[in-house]
């Protein structure tokens, strides 16, 4: 068995989300098959986390272990350079290291980082429309990050999404939440120990009804600590905006 630590990057523009499907386009789905046009034979393969359909990644890692061909030697560079050939234009391998077989992408991870971009303009953009949500705006950038302060800590977050376990509990630990402009773009940044199905959505859209005035501080502190169930009024921000960051692990992994 040979094991790698992948560094994906992609556009998920053109896929159904990260895990495979039968009979659509997944993230999971394009790599296994680029593993198999090189012969590769794939013992077990986890990523640190799933994406939406539409949600794009900087820094998805994936565990990989493979079957090893006792001829020939797979050198971390090669695997690298080898997918990169095979793979379509959408999905590239940023990174690939060899670890130890008891390596798991998810199990394994520290912290993750979400970005999300929110594009406060009237006008209709042409560049940004695949990759960030347009609202009409303005926000109060202030309410915001006071907002975002509400959200740290750790909580049980139900009225923010589901547990990606049936039965599982939804209690997470967020360690950080920025909100920052940057050259007329809005930028979230969330950084917890693991997130629920939708959670990330759910942030950016209530931090945005948040600076809209449509939503009270109050409210969302509510939410935070009755999370009894998920309201009727949170709006969940599209999934195009939202932007997979990157995984931390400890420094043995």
């Amino acid at each position: 068995m040979a094991s790698f630590r992948l560094t994906l990057e992609y556009d998920g523009s053109a896929f159904c989300g990260w895990q495979r499907q039968p009979d659509v386009r997944t993230v999971e789905g394009v790599l296994r098959e680029a593993l198999a046009a090189l012969r590769l034979q794939v013992s077990s393969l986890t990523a640190a986390g799933r994406t939406d359909a539409g949600a794009h990644a900087h820094g998805q890692v994936v565990g990989l272990t493979l079957c090893e061909d006792p001829s020939k030697e797979i050198f971390p560079t090669r695997l690298l350079g080898a997918l990169n050939a095979v793979l379509p234009p959408d999905v590239t391998a940023v990174s690939a290291t060899q670890v130890a077989d008891t390596f798991h992408a998810r199990k394994d991870a520290l912290t993750r980082t979400y970005r999300y971009i929110v594009v406060p303009r009237k006008t209709r953009q042409a560049v940004a429309r695949q990759y960030a949500w347009q609202v009409r705006g303005p926000l109060d950038l202030d309410a915001m990050r006071r907002a975002g302060r509400l959200l740290e800590g750790t909580h049980d977050f139900a009225a923010f999404g589901r547990s990606p376990r049936p039965g599982g509990h939804t209690s997470r630990t967020v360690h950080a939440v920025k909100v920052r402009r940057l050259q007329g773009v809005i930028l979230i940044e969330v950084s917890a120990d693991a997130f629920l199905y939708g959670m990330m959505r759910s942030f950016a859209g209530a931090l945005v009804a948040v600076g809209e005035g449509r939503m009270s501080e109050a409210t969302l502190h509510e939410l935070v600590t009755q999370p009894q169930a998920r309201r009727a009024n949170l709006t969940v921000a599209p999934a195009h905006g939202l932007h997979q960051w990157a995984v931390t692990y400890p420094e043995s992994r």
